[in-house]
């Protein structure tokens, strides 16, 4: 028997296209850190609260605060206020920051931190994105997909310097949850990875949530109607998130507090969710020989997940009206009728309807394409591929959902939405070269890239007669009248280490920037530190009330910032006995010392 030679065909080392369009993303992403650079201080005083307060915190915490103790002291001390947030995220801002310093006076390593920490996530959203869209639809599909990401103001910016706060982080999660679900191949691993990261982003935060809830809920359906691979993935994903979400929680929350029923962060009312939807899931899978067919797979999930809701309803019941269920009705409403990200699209259309048409647009603009470019190319996808296309097509649609009752919540899209556009240009190649059809629909392809939407938004804003917008609905210009400048807070330096009454948004500038402690924060735990910031400032009987509970030494205003009425009557002159104006020679900012007694002694 002659012996048969096996030719191996010559393997080819050049780097693949899609690795030269993830460097030549990545690329992009180094350069933009490098353009933002010089500006770094600058942008980071215009930054959102978050990001200040991520920085206040990953300070004090590297001062010798406790791992465990979140506290924010300086906010209505000497109690301060209680904060919601992982200090997972500040480990890994740390590991950027503590380095840095060993080279760089540590004023300087902040500044490069707040640059290399978001640019890093940023590298690895483009390497997620891209791949894995590269990995169903191909290279030129990854390309679009990662236009999205570069294009859409509302993702680009959350991985953009000197963005520091957890929603990036978030978001990086949800996306790689995304990607374990829809892509082919080791289930099992996938699986496990996917529990992980849902540990992860549950233990750095709750925004996410319906997402996560979304994705192992559709494997769940689709073992249900015998999909290959769904079963193990479900092995794989609740024995990881049942093993990873309770080690997570006792990693960043403190023995004493494991049994406190916090509706905000990773815990026992959490931890009896995942466990209700790890059990659902499982059940069918586990029981895959005796429940045959899709009715009696689902209808067990149905009965296990209902009485595992059932058994948690103790643990469950109180987090029903969300995370400010405890805030008192007064606060609850300043919340929601103030803070913009908490509005809803019908209340942002008449007040700011710019940003309700960059981030709300360019999403639906995909969306709608994507729709209507799978209805004919439905027969000619591959199992794989319909199944990554239903999950992002469930994602964006129960994001834009959610967006329409709050517009913060349009984040819930992105996991999906990048895939989405790189199906568009899927579609565009199926289309014949000598079709008359290819010319058109390059042209809507290129209508539909998020810049253009934008743009084509600003345009016809420009062009419609303006509204006036109701000042107290939109979050103060971060602007010199907003006092959110260098050379404001450098004219509290010659006042001693007091407590100030200022702003709401004005409280995490003076934290990060100044060696005072301040009454007001945006931060829900505190319903005090909200109410005073907003409410305390529009009439003399709530200012004194905020004064007298908060204890604050000092009242400090904007001097360019009128949209609140005592505190614009104070600007104007009429300054009641119990403040004295020391302001001097301050420029941006008035500063009236708090008289206690004659406060005490006000009708």
């Amino acid at each position: 028997m002659r012996k048969q030679h096996v030719v191996t065909p010559p393997t080819d080392s050049r780097p693949s296209l899609i690795c030269w369009i993830c460097l030549g993303a990545i690329a992009l992403v180094l350069a933009n850190a490098a353009r933002t650079w010089p500006e770094t201080a600058a942008l980071l005083f215009a930054t959102d609260n978050d990001d200040l307060m991520r920085l206040v915190q990953v300070r004090d915490w590297l001062g010798g605060q406790d791992w465990f103790d979140t506290r924010q002291y300086r906010v209505l001390p000497p109690e301060g206020i209680s904060m919601h947030w992982s200090r997972y995220v500040d480990a890994g801002i740390a590991s950027v920051m503590v380095p840095a310093s060993w080279l760089l006076p540590m004023p300087q390593a902040e500044l490069l931190t707040v640059v290399v920490w978001p640019s890093l996530l940023a590298c690895l959203m483009v390497l997620l994105i891209g791949l894995g869209t590269n990995r169903l639809f191909g290279p030129l599909a990854a390309l679009g997909a990662l236009v999205v990401f570069f294009t859409w103001g509302k993702l680009r910016g959350e991985f953009t310097p000197p963005r520091i706060d957890h929603h990036n982080v978030q978001i990086l999660c949800g996306t790689a949850l995304f990607f374990l679900a829809a892509l082919p191949g080791r289930d099992l691993l996938r699986g496990v990875l996917a529990g992980a990261v849902t540990a992860l982003s549950l233990a750095v935060g709750l925004e996410m949530l319906p997402i996560l809830a979304l994705v192992p809920g559709y494997m769940a359906m689709r073992h249900a109607f015998d999909q290959p691979g769904a079963g193990a993935w479900l092995l794989g994903y609740g024995g990881a998130l049942a093993v990873t979400a309770p080690a997570l929680m006792v990693g960043q929350t403190p023995a004493a507090a494991w049994g406190t029923m916090y509706c905000d962060v990773l815990g026992p009312p959490v931890l009896a969710l995942a466990a209700a939807g790890v059990a659902a899931t499982l059940v069918p899978v586990l029981a895959a020989r005796v429940l045959k067919g899709p009715v009696f797979r689902i209808l067990a999930m149905v009965v296990v997940l209902a009485a595992s809701l059932w058994l948690a309803a103790p643990l469950l019941t109180p987090c029903l009206g969300g995370p400010f269920a405890n805030v008192p009705p007064e606060v609850r409403t300043l919340i929601e009728s103030r803070i913009i990200e908490a509005l809803s699209v019908s209340e942002l259309i008449g007040i700011m309807p710019a940003m309700l048409g960059k981030t709300l647009l360019p999403p639906v603009a995909i969306l709608l394409l994507a729709l209507a470019a799978l209805l004919p190319l439905w027969r000619r996808l591959d199992g794989a591929q319909r199944s990554a296309l239903v999950l992002a097509f469930l994602i964006a649609f129960a994001g834009l959902g959610i967006t329409l009752l709050q517009i913060r919540a349009a984040t819930l899209m992105v996991p999906g939405l990048p895939l989405l556009a790189g199906f568009l240009v899927h579609a565009f190649q199926q289309i014949p070269r000598s079709s008359a059809l290819r010319l058109p629909a390059l042209l809507v392809l290129a209508a539909a890239t998020p810049t253009a939407v934008e743009e084509g938004v600003a345009y016809a804003l420009n062009r419609a007669p303006t509204a006036p917008a109701t000042a107290e609905a939109q979050t103060p210009p971060r602007s010199p009248a907003n006092c959110r400048t260098p050379a404001a807070m450098a004219e509290l330096a010659d006042l001693p280490p007091s407590t100030l009454f200022a702003a709401l948004n004005l409280g995490t500038t003076l934290l990060a920037y100044t060696p005072h402690a301040v009454v007001a924060a945006p931060y829900h735990r505190s319903s005090d530190a909200f109410w005073n910031g907003i409410a305390g400032l529009e009439t003399e009987t709530d200012m004194r009330r905020a004064l007298v509970s908060s204890r604050a030494e000092y009242v400090v205003l904007c001097a360019g910032d009128t949209s609140k009425p005592f505190a614009a009557a104070v600007l104007g002159g009429a300054v009641p006995d119990w403040l004295t104006d020391i302001t001097g020679d301050r420029q941006a900012l008035r500063v009236y010392q708090v008289d206690p007694a004659r406060l005490a002694a006000a009708p």
